[in-house]
Order: C-alpha cells, then structure tokens, then sequence
C-alpha cells in the first residue's frame, strides 16, 4: 500500500463500547467534507462502520481508525488487537454481511499483519 506523500491522513481511536461505530461514522464524515472528498461518503460511511463495529465484537485491544486521502480517494484502515483475519462467510440474522459489503464497495481490500493484531484496509474512490 504506496501512499502518495499529498495523501492527508486522520486518525480516531474510538472508545470501546455499543457506540464506537457511530463514534467512528461522525469521525469519517467529518474527514470527509473537511477533504472535499468526491467520493460517494455513504459509501466510505458504511465501510467504516462495519470495520469498526467487526473490530469491536471480534478483536481485543483497543480499534484504531485511519483515513488517508484526499478529493479523489480514500483508504480505511482499521487495526485491532486479533491476529485473526476476516473472511466471507455465510451471512444470516447473526451477522455475516460485513466483509461481502466492504468487497462489494471498496476498489480493493485486504489484511496486514501488524503487532500482535492486523489492520483491515481497503480502498475508495
């Protein structure tokens, strides 16, 4: 993942908790209108929530939100304390649409290893 060094980058550690998704939601959108970001926000709104809210019911330690960007594009990261990649499984009324819907909107998505946890990345624009 090269980030052009023009990229603008904000960072938000929500607080643990049944709001952090929203938290993280509020955050985005901000970054977001404050880039001038072109992009489709619902979009960018939606893969952060479901990031976030993932990290949250399945990983420890504390979630880290990333946006880098910029008018034309935008990559979400969000680390957690869980070595244990995402993967697509069956999707049901206990979950299961998260990672279909970030494959389905993002350009391109994946898994970094990193500390004892991962970061969780894809791309928009």
């Amino acid at each position: 993942m090269d980030v052009p060094v023009t990229d603008q980058v904000a960072d938000f550690s929500p607080p643990r908790g049944s709001g952090c998704a929203s938290l993280a939601r509020d955050f985005t959108r901000r970054t977001l209108a404050g880039w001038s970001y072109r992009g489709d926000h619902d979009d960018v709104v939606l893969v952060v929530s479901e990031l976030v809210a993932n990290a949250h019911r399945h990983a420890g330690g504390q979630t880290v939100l990333r946006l880098t960007g910029g008018a034309d594009r935008v990559l979400v990261e969000v680390g957690d304390g869980s070595p244990t990649p995402p993967w697509i499984r069956p999707h049901g009324t206990d979950g299961g649409w998260g990672i279909p819907l970030v494959d389905r909107l993002a350009h391109r998505w994946g898994v970094t290893p990193r500390g004892a946890g991962k970061v969780v990345w894809c791309e928009l624009g």
